[in-house]
This record gives structure tokens, sequence and C-alpha cells, in this order.
């Protein structure tokens, strides 16, 4: 009984969107800055910063190169946070993809609600909520959960309005859809749409929303999602080669008939849907067994959310472009799914009852990792360690503002920690890293032959060996290794000072 007491309260007769609510801002919040920022990261980090720093919010730049591959609103949206906040940093670049986490965990709790009854958005809330790659790419700076977030908004708004044809409904709708489609593509879009395109065949109502008003409803939609385009393009810059509108075609269109890059093979997803509905995968595979002994008991809603979840299943799997991450849409209509199963019945209460016990643990474990460990360990163990170090050790000799720098195969979050302007160049190597020469770095990295004064070098461990001999007369900065939170790292980084 007492795990049955627990569900009870999550979503039964005690419970509360109140109490979801406060869970998720528990999990999507606490210390969401404190880990250092994580390989794409960098691109919104370095992007932004350079925004601030050339004053020009229309032209995104990585790595001194133009970069237009995204929209341009996941980045504004971190300005607007740093602006707030008055700091660029993992807070500010982290705050929109929790927020939108927290818009999803609101849509499918209202989703749930109008499909079947509170019960079902509440468990359906609480089962995304315990979800590992949830809270993952919650708390991180991307794209993916403002786009999962928009496209599940944007299908929670038609389902509480599907029987209305009014006009503000329709521009509502769609302005989600450009919004949405601003911040990652044309995906987030293409989900809502085939997501509802099942219930308008179940309910039969799609003629009646093929109504002049749905084509009225669609021009502020447009318009807004055109002027920042049209805007990169009227108030362009000498030299910026790409254009916004060829990318969104190039990352969208063509990426999915004729991919160039991201070729994983078609069975990715049979392999990472179950994966990134862990712990809920145990619930997942058993409701998709029982469909066929079910079907003819299932309501045309409880139909829709294995429709949808077939169709978004599939349109992914088509596409010739694939990544793990790619799956993170279907997982809240995947979740609806289970939820529905486990409240069905016969054996209702037995599934009942271990729900609610993997959500206590999965959200006990997963505030352990996110808000306890995690910020324990880089509080111990982070590059920031690493920069203050080097600003301590490099102010001893002259004013911080006055070295100059160069970055040998640097981590790519290295600039962000030490505020360098982002015309800096990271030099690369050729080649694997771990398979450099003397002789082969000194080919990819002719100034060793002639280093300049009041430079300050910075690399990876994994080069010390070759380059402690160039550098002898340079005081060498890195992390030293306490053999827990600190183990030794070849890619840790390494800076060396002149004396």
């Amino acid at each position: 009984m007492y795990s049955l007491s627990w569900a009870d309260r999550l979503w039964g007769k005690q419970a509360k969107w109140a109490y979801l609510l406060c869970a998720a801002v528990i999990l999507l919040f606490t210390l969401l800055g404190s880990r250092e920022i994580w390989t794409q990261e960098h691109r919104w980090s370095d992007i932004v910063y350079g925004m601030f720093y050339s004053h020009d919010f229309l032209h995104p730049r990585l790595d001194g190169n133009d970069y237009y591959d995204k929209p341009l609103l996941s980045y504004w949206l971190v300005a607007g946070v740093a602006i707030v906040i008055g700091d660029l940093n993992t807070w500010a670049m982290r705050i929109p993809s929790a927020l939108a986490g927290l818009l999803a965990i609101g849509s499918i709790y209202y989703l749930g609600t109008y499909l079947k009854d509170k019960r079902l958005g509440l468990l359906a809330g609480w089962m995304l909520l315990t979800t590992f790659y949830f809270i993952f790419w919650a708390r991180t700076s991307s794209t993916d959960m403002l786009n999962m977030a928009g496209s599940l908004f944007a299908v929670a708004w038609y389902f509480s309005r599907r029987q209305q044809t009014h006009l503000f409904n329709y521009i509502i709708f769609f302005l989600i859809l450009a919004l949405t489609a601003l911040c990652k593509g044309l995906v987030g879009p293409m989900v809502a749409i085939l997501a509802i395109l099942p219930d308008m065949l179940l309910q039969d109502n799609w003629k009646k929303h093929l109504n002049l008003r749905v084509w009225v409803g669609m021009i502020p939609a447009l318009i807004i999602y055109g002027l920042p385009f049209w805007a990169s393009t009227h108030f362009s810059i000498q030299g910026y080669r790409e254009n916004g509108l060829y990318e969104v075609y190039r990352e969208n269109i063509m990426r999915y008939f004729h991919p160039f890059d991201h070729k994983d093979p078609i069975y990715t997803y049979f392999l990472y849907l179950p994966i990134y509905l862990l712990p809920w995968t145990f619930f997942f595979v058993p409701a998709l067994i029982s469909l066929k002994s079910r079907w003819s008991l299932l309501s045309k809603n409880s139909k829709w959310m294995i429709y949808s979840t077939a169709l978004l299943f599939l349109f992914f799997t088509l596409s010739g472009s694939r990544r793990s991450y790619y799956v993170l849409p279907i997982v809240p209509f995947a979740i609806l799914l289970t939820a529905d199963w486990i409240l069905s019945s016969p054996g209702a209460i037995k599934r009942y009852q271990w729900a609610g016990r993997v959500a206590i643990i999965s959200f006990i474990l997963f505030f352990l990792n996110f808000g306890v460990l995690q910020p324990l360990y880089y509080s111990k163990n982070s590059v920031k360690h690493f920069t203050m170090a080097l600003k301590t050790e490099a102010v001893k000799i002259k004013p911080w503002s006055t070295w100059k720098f160069v970055l040998l195969d640097a981590e790519s979050k290295i600039p962000f920690y030490l505020h360098l302007p982002p015309d800096i160049k990271n030099n690369s190597v050729i080649g694997d890293r771990e398979k450099q020469t003397k002789t082969a770095l000194l080919k990819a990295w002719p100034i060793l032959k002639n280093l300049p004064k009041d430079t300050i070098f910075i690399t990876r461990k994994i080069y010390l060996s070759f380059l402690k001999n160039i550098f002898r007369n340079y005081s060498r900065i890195e992390l030293k290794p306490d053999g827990f939170f600190n183990k030794d790292n070849i890619d840790s980084p390494v800076a060396f000072i002149p004396r």
C-alpha cells in the first residue's frame, strides 16, 4: 500500500498539478549552471559571445567562420537571458532549455487531460519528468528541447481547440509553429503536423479545418518566421557568405532526402527510442506487446497515441540523416501511449503500483545525479579552476588584458571560460590526435618555430611530451590529478606562460 499511496499522490485522487510543477522546477533548475559546457554547447557560447562582441545579432559566426546552420531564435533567447542576469555564463545558456522543459511538462499534462482525464495528464507528466534523457537535454544548451517543447505545445493547443474553427486559434497555432521553426528548423512544425494528422482522420474533422480562416491564420506566422531571415539579408555585411533560408533548405529538406552527414543506419531509432525512454522502456515494451489483444477496446484518442507515435517513428526512420538524439521529439508521444496502458484494465493496479515506485526512485536518483553529484564533481574538477589558476599566474607578470593568446588544438570551451575574442583561431592538427609526432606538430603549427612574445599558448595534455622542451622557458599551468575527482585526462588543458 505504501507504493500505491505514492502513486495516488502523484496522479491519483490526491494528486495536484502543483506537485508536478514544483518537482519539475527542482529537477530542471537545481544548480543548472554547475556543469561545464558540454560538446555542442560551445556553439551557443561562442556564437552568442561573438554577437555581443561584434554587436551583430543577425549574422552568427563560429570559430571565425560564417555559421547559419540554425535559425537565430535560440541564440537570441540565450542573449536575452544573459542581458537579464547580467552575464553570459552557463546559467544563461541553459535557462532557455530548462524553461522549454517546463513547457513540455505542462503541454503533456494538458494534452493527457484533453485526451482522457487529469490522471492520464499527471501520469504522463511525471513519466516525462523522470525520463533520463528528457532531463539531460532540458539541462543542456541546444535547440533540441526547444524544438520538442514547441511541437508538443502546438499539439496540445490543437487538442484543446480541435472542435473550434476560430481565426484566433489558427493564428496562435501557426505562431507556435513559426517560433518552433525559428529555433531548430522545419522539423518541429513537421512533428506537430504529423502528430495531428491521425486525429483529424480518426475524428473525420479535417474537412472542417480546410477553410479560409486557416490560410489567413498562416499570414502572421509567415511574417514572424521570415523577419529574421529578411533582416539578416537586408542588413547584410560585407563578406558574410551564408544565406539563412538556403541553410533551412540545406539542413532540413536536403538533409532529409540527400544527407551529407549523420548517416547512421536505418535501425538507429529501434535502438535509441528504448534508450531515450529509460526507465519507462520497461513499461513501453509490454504496452506495445499488448496492443493486439486490446485494440478493439481502445478509444479513438487511445488509438491516436499509437498512430502518432508510429507515424513519427516512421518519419524519422525514413530520413536519410539519422542521429541518436533526433529521436527526442517522439518521446512524449511514446510516453502518452505507455501511460494510457498503465491506467488501463485489467491488471492496472499492479502497473499503477510499479509506476509509482519507478517515478519516485527515478526522481531521487536523477536529483542526486544532476543536482548533487555533478555539481560536486565540477566543484573539484573543471576548466574554471584551470582558468582561475592561469589568470592568477599571468597577472603576476602583467595585466591580463595585455596578453595575447594562441590555441593549439585546445578544447572548444576554453575561449568561453577565458572570455577570449571570438576571432582567435584554434589551430588544429593534421590527422588523429593519438598519432601525432613532434615533426607533425611543428608542421601543423609553424608558430612554434618562432614563438611570439607576450603570448600565452594553450593546448591539451596529450601533446605535453612533445611541447615541454619547446616551452622549457615557460611556466606551465595544468590541472593536477588527485586520483578521484580529477583523474589524469589526456584532453585536460595545459597553458604555457612566458617567464
